[in-house]
């Protein structure tokens, strides 16, 4: 089954298959490149090589406006190349729902769907080709526009260069050092971390049915592709206090091939790769979550949760998602 990386484009649903994705990083401030390719937008210097970036909005045929600390870099690997998309930000991983073509199809490299994405399932094709993919844009789309949100130029030009000269330095010489791939999404005023091998998939929470019986901090079980699934408010598992309002509308899939339940959180924040050695220990008090239920910090802000501890735990779960 493939899994897509889904990131959206003025609005527009965008995905990407995840094998083909390096990493995902904040904007740069990109380069002048020389020459010109269809839909280039710049380079950036990724810790000493010069990668190519393409502006999605050139490549869809939607208008062009500058780049915003906001905007993300999705840093892929198509055939020959390292390439960058430019996209306004992440959604969230989940399994393919359509049948991906093996070569042709009416846009080389990218297919609509019936709910308006567009499945890019072969990045070099896409990039290659020689018109602009407007065709794909579902319907009702503005091509037009282009002006920037409300921002503040000056500091929005800081934060980009800063991350262009963090990004340029040269990488340690630690070839041994394990990576993961993390998603990162918020949960009640903090951001969280889990490796992206036990997320199975990230869906808007519909309807999800009350059970009773269960601990408090089962919420329900849904039906997710046929299987019928526990949710979870890690709130209530680990006494998580409550800052605010919260949307808590997105349900991460959790997964070791034996146990699978979800996990509620607000919303989807990135996407990346990180070495596995960079995790800092976590200060007493930062949170009332158990050390055993963790990972670590990264950046001193978000907190790495370990999923394969919270899926082992049997009090997760209630008997109808145990196979």
């Amino acid at each position: 089954m493939t899994h897509l990386l889904f990131f959206a484009v003025e609005g527009i649903p965008c995905a990407l298959p995840l094998a083909d994705i390096r990493q995902v990083v904040g904007m740069v401030e990109l380069q002048p490149e020389t020459g010109k390719r269809r839909g280039g937008a710049g380079t950036m210097n990724l810790h000493g090589r010069t990668v190519p970036v393409y502006s999605l909005r050139s490549l869809l045929g939607l208008a062009e406006r500058p780049p915003l600390p906001t905007d993300v870099l999705i840093i892929a690997h198509p055939p020959g190349e390292c390439a960058a998309l430019w996209a306004d930000g992440v959604r969230g991983v989940q399994e393919s729902r359509v049948q991906l073509p093996p070569d042709a199809s009416p846009s080389p490299g990218a297919l609509p769907t019936e709910e308006g994405e567009i499945i890019i399932h072969d990045l070099g094709a896409f990039l290659a080709a020689e018109e602009t993919a407007h065709h794909l844009l579902p319907a009702g789309a503005t091509v037009t526009g282009g002006a920037a949100p409300p921002h503040d130029a000056e500091k929005a030009g800081e934060i980009l260069a800063e991350r262009a000269r963090a990004f340029a330095r040269p990488e340690k010489e630690n070839g041994e050092t394990p990576f993961s791939e993390l998603l990162t999404f918020r949960l009640a005023g903090q951001e969280y971390a889990i490796k992206t091998q036990y997320i199975r998939e990230v869906f808007i929470m519909h309807e999800i049915t009350p059970v009773p019986g269960v601990p408090d901090f089962i919420v329900g079980i849904c039906a997710v592709r046929g299987e019928i699934i526990s949710v979870v408010d890690l709130r209530a598992l680990f006494s998580i206090p409550k800052h605010g309002l919260t949307d808590l509308n997105r349900v991460i899939v959790l997964s070791d091939g034996t146990v699978t339940f979800g996990i509620l959180a607000d919303y989807i924040t990135d996407i990346y790769i990180r070495p596995t050695d960079q995790f800092s220990p976590i200060e007493p008090g930062t949170t009332p979550i158990e050390q055993r239920y963790l990972l670590g910090a990264i950046d001193e802000s978000v907190i790495a949760l370990d999923a394969a501890a919270i899926l082992a735990d049997p009090a997760m779960v209630i008997d109808q998602t145990r196979k």
